[in-house]
C-alpha cells in the first residue's frame, strides 16, 4: 500500500499538468493522406510542443478553414501563401516559412506554354475554392471553374471539363498517382514558387514571434530536416 499511494500522487499531478497545459486548434485545407500534410503536421506539432502548447489539427475545406480561423472559431490556419491577411484581417502571418509550394499548371494539352499567371488567361482554368492567389491572378481568365477539393480538380482535367488546373507540384503528382489519372501532366516551367506560412488569429498575436523563433531553431538544429526526411524522398523546401 505504501507504494500505491506515491504512485497515485504522481498520476494525479501528471494529469493536473496535462489538464492545465495550453492547447491550440489549427485548421488546414490539406487532405491528410499526402506527404506534405503529414510533414507539416509533424513540424508544427513539434514546434508548439517546444513552446509547451498542445496542438490540435483540424482539416476542413479551404474556404471554411480560413473563415473559421479568421472568426476565431479555431486559433489559426496553415499552409498558406503571403497576402492572406488582406482578405482575412484577423489572421496574422508567422513570418518564418513552414514550407515552399511550387505552383504548377496541370493539363492534358502539353502544347500549352506557361510563362507566369497571365499565360493562363486565354484558357478554361480550374482551381480549388479558397485559393486566394488564383482568385487574385486569374480573375480575368477566359473561363473559370472553382471546385471544392483537389480530387475534383483532377477529375475535371481528366474528363476534359477544363483545360488547365492550378495546383502544387508535389501534391499534384501524388494525387495523380493515387487517382490513377494517366493523361494529365504538370506543365513546365512552374507558374511560381512561393513560401507557405502559418497564420494565427490576432488573439494569439503574442505568440507570433515565438513561433517564428522556434521554427528557425528547428531548422538550425536539424529537427526540421529530420522531420521532412521521414515523409519525403525529394526536397522542395525552405531552409
Amino acid at each position: 500500500m505504501r507504494h500505491v499511494i506515491p504512485l497515485i500522487i504522481i498520476v494525479f499531478f501528471s494529469l493536473a499538468r496535462i489538464a492545465g497545459a495550453e492547447s491550440l486548434s489549427l485548421t488546414t485545407a490539406d487532405d491528410q493522406w499526402h506527404s506534405r500534410s503529414e510533414a507539416m503536421n509533424a513540424v508544427l506539432t513539434t514546434c508548439f510542443k517546444r513552446m509547451g502548447i498542445e496542438l490540435n489539427i483540424i482539416p476542413m475545406p479551404s474556404e471554411r478553414s480560413l473563415y473559421n480561423a479568421n472568426a476565431g472559431l479555431q486559433d489559426g490556419n496553415f499552409v498558406r501563401t503571403r497576402g492572406i491577411s488582406e482578405f482575412h484581417p484577423n489572421l496574422i502571418m508567422v513570418p518564418e516559412p513552414v514550407s515552399k509550394n511550387i505552383i504548377t499548371a496541370f493539363s492534358k494539352d502539353l502544347t500549352i506554354k506557361v510563362n507566369g499567371w497571365k499565360s493562363l488567361l486565354p484558357y478554361h482554368v480550374v482551381w480549388v475554392r479558397g485559393w486566394k492567389n488564383c482568385e487574385r491572378e486569374l480573375k480575368d481568365a477566359n473561363l473559370i471553374t472553382r471546385v471544392n477539393n483537389e480530387q475534383l480538380l483532377f477529375h475535371f482535367l481528366d474528363e476534359g471539363r477544363a483545360q488547365v488546373g492550378v495546383f502544387g507540384l508535389e501534391t499534384g503528382l501524388e494525387l495523380i498517382g493515387m487517382l490513377g489519372v494517366r493523361d494529365v501532366h504538370p506543365l513546365s516551367p512552374p507558374i511560381v514558387e512561393s513560401d507557405l506560412f502559418l497564420y494565427l488569429n490576432k488573439k494569439h498575436e503574442d505568440k507570433v514571434d515565438l513561433v517564428a523563433k522556434t521554427l528557425r531553431e528547428m531548422k538550425k538544429d536539424g529537427t526540421y530536416d529530420n522531420i521532412l526526411a521521414r515523409f519525403y524522398n525529394y526536397r522542395t523546401f525552405v531552409k
